[in-house]
């Protein structure tokens, strides 16, 4: 602990030297050339097609908005990329009222392995370009994890420049993270995508990144998106659980599985033990041959400040129990903007189990990773002296950060990266044996 809180002073005292943004050294595109290539389409530009992983590897599912002028809409599936032998795809239309805009779902189903897909869709009476995919390698499976990019958050400035900011901030992330890591199949982000939930012109700004034509995204409920249906607009997720006691406005959790990995995604901020548990049960029921069992949602449990934080201790009243009864290999949260990554935890308490060369072997517990901001919208300063006896590693530079988490041959790792000088803040491993 005390090696680590050493090497960490170190790193924000060489933080301070330089801007806010490592952006503007090596081959990063400054802020103020990018917003003048960029900021005049960006600025009008409306919301775009998402993708969100299917119920398996074989599935594949849509969302996009049109204006309430139009409420036609029509997407084509291919395997060519002239789209010769386009198949159309059954769309189904939904008006909302909160943002005047109708939203229009769809599912490919029957893809195969390891191929690469297009497609193309109709809204605003008009066609969009081609755009691919391609489907997993069954092999392997490397996920792009992100948090926070929260578009709006910054406090420096004038509305627009705040905006201009974190879109910014937002782009640099998802370029990078995907030049340097070839063959990711799809992104978590543990939420706070936007600021203000009801601004259709931040989700807008959050999809526009020419990434997520290409990458299916599994999004969980911010606190920040919690408060309006715009959430549920835009993400077409699969295994959606609406059953529940209390049904918030975003809506809650759902689960998928990709390879064999059984991804449960959570909505943090209702706080009905039983609404979480059943989702978790019936997940582990669809897929009782998963290897792993991942969680992605907002708030963390175990970071590094997590015993002064009322969300943190309500978290591990309400959820963690059900990773114990579960068997949760994994946690992945965002909220605290700043990096943490625990100890193996069960029963709220840090187990016995030994790490060797950055690796847990079957471990006996849950491991929990928190993200920084991937757009430095902003960050959240670490109380040194109280941090927590889950806590294992903190990381705070003032710099934008991302993760790369790569199964395969029975082990697990999860790599983070500062997104300026793509410089590995923290990697750790679970292996099964």
């Amino acid at each position: 602990m005390k090696k680590t809180q050493k090497i960490l002073a170190l790193l924000l005292t060489l933080a301070l030297t330089v801007s806010l943004f490592t952006f503007t050294s090596g081959a990063i595109e400054p802020q103020e050339e990018w917003l003048e290539k960029n900021w005049s389409e960006l600025v009008e530009s409306k919301g775009s097609l998402l993708m969100t992983p299917g119920e398996d590897n074989t599935k594949m599912n849509f969302s996009w908005q049109s204006s309430f002028k139009s409420a036609k809409a029509e997407i084509e599936v291919a395997t060519k990329q002239d789209m010769s032998d386009a198949e159309s795809l059954d769309v189904s239309t939904r008006f909302n009222i909160f943002c005047f805009e109708y939203t229009h779902e769809a599912t490919a189903s029957e893809l195969e392995a390891d191929t690469t897909y297009y497609y193309k869709y109709y809204a605003d009476k008009k066609w969009s370009d081609v755009y691919s995919f391609k489907t997993a390698d069954t092999d392997s499976t490397r996920v792009l994890f992100v948090s926070d990019c929260q578009i709006g958050r910054y406090r420096q400035g004038t509305d627009e420049e705040i905006l201009q900011h974190d879109t910014y901030g937002w782009y640099k992330t998802m370029e990078l993270a995907t030049e340097k890591n070839a063959g990711i199949n799809f992104i978590i982000s543990t939420g706070d995508q936007v600021e203000d939930s009801y601004s259709e012109h931040q989700y807008s700004l959050m999809e526009s990144v020419p990434q997520l034509r290409n990458y299916p995204i599994a999004a969980a409920v911010g606190n920040h998106e919690f408060y309006t249906t715009n959430y549920s607009s835009h993400y077409n997720n699969p295994n959606r659980n609406t059953d529940v006691p209390f049904r918030d406005p975003a809506g809650n959790g759902y689960y998928f599985l990709y390879n064999d990995i059984l991804f449960i995604v959570l909505d943090s901020n209702v706080v009905v033990p039983s609404t979480h548990r059943k989702i978790i049960k019936a997940a582990c029921e669809a897929y009782p041959n998963a290897k792993w069992k991942v969680v992605s949602m907002h708030h963390s449990p175990y970071d590094a400040n997590a015993a002064k934080y009322f969300t943190s201790k309500i978290t591990r009243a309400t959820i963690t129990p059900f990773f114990d009864e579960f068997g949760i290999d994994l946690c992945l949260s965002g909220h605290d903007h700043y990096y943490s990554r625990s100890y193996i935890v069960k029963n709220n308490k840090v187990t016995d189990d030994v790490l060797h060369n950055n690796t847990y072997t079957d471990p006996k517990g849950t491991l929990y990773v928190s993200a920084n901001s991937s757009s430095g919208s902003n960050y959240n300063g670490i109380d040194t002296e109280n941090v927590g006896p889950e806590c294992d590693v903190w990381f705070q530079s003032d710099t934008p950060c991302y993760s790369i988490m790569d199964v395969k041959d029975g082990k697990l790792t999860v790599t983070t990266y500062e997104t300026g000088n793509n410089d590995v803040v923290d990697t750790i491993s679970i292996v099964k044996k």
